[in-house]
């Protein structure tokens, strides 16, 4: 009796162990389906354990590996930093900014430059391993899957490209009708991802061909698409105020929610976040909210007032941690949230504008403000 209940004992601790190690945030938006939500708590108030500072403005949203936080800046560089002291590990200097956000994988780091090139570099040192040349103005934010990186590519190119991942080498390229600076979610062998041209395209991953696209209202710019195991989730920002919810294979409409508080501006809209019955996205100008619609219905649950948009044109996008979800508004505001009802639990004052989006990993978060500055933030308990 005594050996099965040390066995037990022991398989609660790896349990209780395994649920209590961080979660790794390898890109943006956290996972292929672009969930913006880990499992793990980060129970507000909360203080600045660190503060690294760049030489420019952070669009860029941190992703996570290990103990490295990845990130780029308008100084033209992509940093590698301690995540636990915020020390510089290495830096790697582009000839345009860097406003994509990074992708880990397979101790390799992959990121589009401005400077009309995507890099891969290895995640350890910084060296160059390859690159691919876009000619673009490139910004979307790449995807690492089965041996191929996707992303977008902007002005002047109106196109999806998918790489070796390996060695960089063109596996295929889609044309769309308009530049392409969303960033790419992927489910099973299909590719999703938001063109300037306001459609959502539905491509086969290994083929790039076309399976489906949907079109909206909007002139779809850094918004990118979040999946569930049923739907597409997106709002498209511009002059489209709504969200939507389409069916995975045939890209059906769902569910359109008209946002209320719209006026006659573009509106400027975040990515989603999708909790297990809750999509949470930011829209609005020049006031936001952030809004809590049912996944599979589309009625409100909720909305929490945020402050004026930017005019930037988009909007950093909410992270869910547990039954908390994390905004900050453009200002500079960081609001932690109850999913549950709404209701605000805590607010911090970061004293700078912020459209990079904030991600959790360990006991910490991680936001990037216009400043130049990253920050990193921790439980007070």
């Amino acid at each position: 009796m005594n050996k099965y209940l040390f066995l037990i004992s022991i398989s609660l601790l790896l349990v209780l162990s395994f649920s209590l190690y961080g979660e790794d945030w390898t890109n943006f938006r956290k996972d292929n389906f672009h969930s913006g939500r880990t499992s793990q708590l980060l129970q507000p108030p909360l203080v600045v354990k660190w503060k690294f500072n760049t030489q420019g403005k952070i669009v860029s949203s941190p992703a996570i590996a290990g103990d490295i936080v990845y990130f780029g800046s308008r100084d033209n560089t992509l940093y590698a930093i301690d995540k636990n002291t915020g020390s510089l590990i290495w830096k790697f200097k582009t000839d345009g900014w860097i406003d994509s956000s990074p992708a880990v994988k397979d101790e390799r780091v992959y990121f589009s430059s401005r400077d009309g090139f995507f890099y891969c570099l290895d995640a350890s040192k910084g060296d160059l391993i390859w690159k691919y040349q876009t000619k673009g103005g490139d910004c979307s934010s790449p995807l690492v899957d089965e041996g191929k990186v996707f992303f977008g590519s902007g002005y002047p190119n109106k196109t999806i490209y998918a790489l070796d991942a390996n060695n960089g080498e063109k596996i295929w390229e889609y044309e769309t009708k308009q530049m392409v600076y969303s960033s790419p979610a992927i489910f099973g062998n299909k590719l999703f991802i938001g063109a300037n041209d306001g459609d959502i395209y539905c491509l086969d991953k290994n083929k790039g061909s076309l399976l489906w696209r949907y079109h909206t209202s909007g002139g779809i710019y850094f918004a990118s698409p979040a999946i569930d195991e049923e739907r597409v989730y997106i709002s498209p920002g511009n002059f489209d105020w709504a969200i939507y919810a389409l069916e995975l294979n045939s890209g059906n409409l769902l569910w359109k929610h008209i946002i209320e508080d719209r006026v006659s501006t573009p509106n400027y809209v975040s990515s989603p976040a999708l909790s297990l019955d809750k999509v949470l996205v930011v829209c609005g100008y020049s006031q936001q909210y952030l809004y809590c619609l049912d996944k599979r219905k589309g009625t409100s649950f909720w909305k929490r007032e945020l402050d004026s948009a930017s005019r930037f044109g988009f909007s950093s996008s909410p992270c869910i941690a547990g039954d908390v979800v994390y905004v900050v508004s453009a200002q500079g505001k960081v609001k932690a949230i109850s999913i549950e009802n709404g209701e605000l639990v805590w607010e911090y004052d970061l004293h700078s504008q912020v459209l990079s989006s904030p991600v959790v990993s360990d006991d910490l978060l991680f936001i990037a403000t216009l400043d130049g500055s990253l920050y990193a933030l921790t439980s007070l308990y």
